[in-house]
């Protein structure tokens, strides 16, 4: 956000919020707000507009914008003059600038895009001399500054166009003192337009909303404005715009650009809307007729009446006490009639109704019938048609929990699918107990759960994609290790066959080493197709799936895949394997992408240790039926103060880190009955350790 003016100017602050209202509720958390101030026109000039140039391209150069929102004409100007030093490659969009201004530097390059204002002076002077038809004089206040001459000139030009209905005074760059006078000896006869000034003549600088308070203290006649900014100060009005506004629509315009819509495809409007906004106390001070303001103005300050102000008490009393009437009435009537008790269960019954209601619960009443039981009163209680309506796959489980809540008298908490007649499947949550003497009756209550199940499945597919992304994200790092691996194998079935190209043109044939070199091409082929076969496992994105591993070749065959990329970082692997480990239950995917992790953070560790003394020691033991795989390094060890955060997701102590690596690890050891630790070693450096239970043998 680069703003010409300071930060205080009301404007400003309006843009900001209108901006805001876009962006905050969108939540994005990858996209950062900063405001910039060029704070003319109290600094201005090639020097100084160079040093700013200079400053934002220093200040952001390690984060360039995306997106700069150049607000009014002078930070279009320097946003232009200054883009290919100061904003490289960023698109503009410019709000709160003139169409006259747009006009003199037309054309815009295509990705400079926005909404013009046209401030409407004819107009709103026009509705004035409407409200005050003994005006004859019209007086024009503008200031001292460039952009207060830019205003100036602005409104001579259009200041013909009121002729003859009043005479055009200009009261342009005078000091505030002599200002002050001249328009304290103006006659009643006299309407003042303004946009007020930063600088008089006299050098002194203020806000444009300040000078106009001022001027409307003195001023003998009603003041009239451009700027919404200015209600509240004394004047009464004019055709405006919403600077909020502009910062929402503005808004709206960068969430399409960081969408991937095209500049030229936002579909921004055309000019923004102007409002007649009215003071309603200033209406009343100098006499102007309600029945000539519009209906469609804005009327801002009018104190509201008394319906206006206390409806909401006024009909809330009255349904009060037409409520106690009514209850008085029914209570004297039931007392005559001897119905008082059916009444209060009835209105019980009501309230419950109302209370599930609230609560989205459904009561119900289950008659669970016997063979020889007799037929039930109430068909819509019978247990058998609400069973029918269950899901296949869940009818088993509902029908144990129903017996034993009958049986054993416990509490019936269940959770199941229902099938409705349009084939969609509903989950519902149903919570009761037993009831009556003869046992075979439960009540309770059921809630629709549906939306709950889909987000606990949209939740498990997330992370699933999560864990899928971060071993894709691994592999790509490990590219070099793999090209490697696959490089072997291949460089061998070539040797061999460019042999038996040579040997084939030799006479006799040598039969036997022919057949030597052809298995040797099949069993280097077939170690090509089981590094495929591995790696496209680990790309491959599904479900987990638990079979018996062996603890030892699962780390050996992650160790293959780092091999080549740790020679190239220089680090020593080190392998202890403790002997005759048992295997585990577990998805050898999941589990290899944990230990890649692990590997792959330890070699980052020690980005800043002597190539010497990289070293990764990975081993193995089993104890008290967990086997556990540590992986050490020689890095500087985990700080004190990040061990409660470490597995935190989104956090990381890398640079440029995604923060989720060691989460995953974490969630995939818990998946497999596991736990993940971290230590720090006495000798330097961490040790990460997954447990997970031995598999226990058939």
């Amino acid at each position: 956000m680069l703003y010409a003016n300071g930060r205080l100017l009301p404007a400003n602050i309006e843009v900001d919020q209108g901006l805001h209202d876009i962006l905050a509720p969108a939540g994005l958390p990858n996209v950062a707000v900063y405001s910039e101030f060029l704070d003319q026109p109290a600094f201005s000039g090639e020097a100084f507009s160079q040093t700013m140039a200079t400053y934002l391209r220093d200040k952001y150069a390690r984060s360039p914008p995306s997106v700069v929102i150049a607000v009014s004409d002078e930070a279009l100007d320097f946003s232009l003059s200054r883009r290919v030093r100061a904003f490289p490659g960023a698109q503009i969009i410019y709000l709160a600038t003139s169409a006259g201004h747009l006009r003199s530097i037309a054309p815009l390059p295509p990705d400079v895009v926005g909404v013009p204002v046209q401030y409407d002076f004819v107009e709103t002077v026009t509705r004035a001399l409407d409200w005050h038809p003994g005006a004859r004089h019209l007086i024009v206040v503008t200031g001292a500054s460039p952009w207060d001459r830019e205003w100036e000139a602005r409104l001579r030009a259009e200041a013909p166009g009121l002729a003859p209905r009043v005479t055009v005074e200009f009261l342009a760059g005078l000091p505030m003192g002599e200002l002050h006078k001249r328009l304290a000896a103006l006659g009643r006869d006299s309407v003042i337009f303004t946009p007020g000034y930063f600088m008089d003549g006299a050098g002194n600088q203020l806000l444009p909303r300040e000078a106009v308070r001022r001027m409307a203290e003195v001023a003998p006649g009603p003041v009239y404005a451009p700027y919404s900014t200015f209600m509240g100060t004394g004047v009464v009005g004019g055709y405006m715009p919403s600077f909020r506004d502009m910062g929402r629509e503005t808004g709206q315009a960068v969430l399409r650009l960081l969408d991937g819509v095209a500049p030229g495809d936002l579909g921004l409007l055309t000019t923004m809307p102007l409002t007649l906004r009215v003071d309603w106390r200033q209406v009343l001070r100098w006499g102007i007729d309600p029945a000539a303001i519009p209906s469609d103005a804005r009327l801002e300050f009018k104190a509201p009446t008394f319906w206006e102000q206390y409806r909401t008490l006024v009909l809330a009393a009255a349904a009060v006490v037409i409520l106690q009437t009514a209850l008085i009435a029914a209570l004297l009537l039931e007392r005559r009639r001897r119905r008082r008790t059916a009444t209060d269960l009835a209105q019980s019954e009501r309230l419950m109704g109302l209370a599930a209601k609230a609560a989205q619960l459904s009561p119900w009443v289950w008659e669970v019938s016997q063979p020889l039981a007799p037929p039930i009163s109430d068909p819509s209680h019978d247990f058998a048609r609400v069973f029918e309506t269950i899901h296949p796959q869940d009818r088993t489980a509902v029908k144990q929990a129903v017996q034993r809540a009958i049986g054993e008298g416990a509490e019936l908490a269940t959770e199941y699918r229902v099938l409705s007649e349009d084939g969609s499947v509903r989950w519902v949550a149903a919570r009761g107990r037993a009831d009556g003497p003869s046992g075979q009756r439960l009540i309770g209550v059921s809630l629709d759960i549906t939306q709950r199940k889909e987000a606990e499945f949209r939740a498990e597919q997330d992370q699933t994609a999560l864990r899928h992304l971060t071993r894709v994200s691994l592999l790509g790092q490990l590219s070099a290790s793999i090209a490697h691996q696959l490089n072997q194998p291949l460089t061998s079935i070539l040797g061999n066959a460019e042999a038996a190209q040579k040997m084939l043109e030799r006479q006799p044939l040598d039969l036997v080493e022919l057949r030597d070199i052809c298995a040797d091409i099949v069993a280097e082929d077939q170690r090509a197709a089981d590094i495929i076969r591995q790696l496209g496992a680990l790309f491959k994105r599904g479900e987990a799936a638990f079979t018996p591993l062996d603890v030892k070749q699962l780390v050996q065959d992650t160790l293959a895949l780092v091999r080549t990329d740790f020679l190239a970082r220089h680090v020593n692997i080190v392998a202890e394997f403790a002997p005759s480990l048992p295997q585990v239950d577990g998805d050898r995917v999941q589990l290899q992408q944990l230990l890649l992790n692990l590997l792959a953070n330890a070699a980052d560790a020690m980005g800043a240790v002597p190539p010497l003394e990289r070293q990764v020691v990975i081993s193995t033991d089993l104890t008290d039926g967990q086997i556990r795989v540590c992986v050490a390094d020689r890095g500087p060890g985990v700080a004190d103060s990040d061990m409660e955060r470490l597995f935190n997701p989104f956090w990381s102590t890398k640079l440029g880190g995604m923060g989720i690596g060691l989460t995953i690890c974490q969630s995939v050891a818990l998946a497999h009955g596991g736990s993940l630790s971290v230590s720090n070693r006495p000798e330097g450096g961490a040790v990460f350790c997954l447990s997970v239970p031995a598999r226990i043998a058939p």
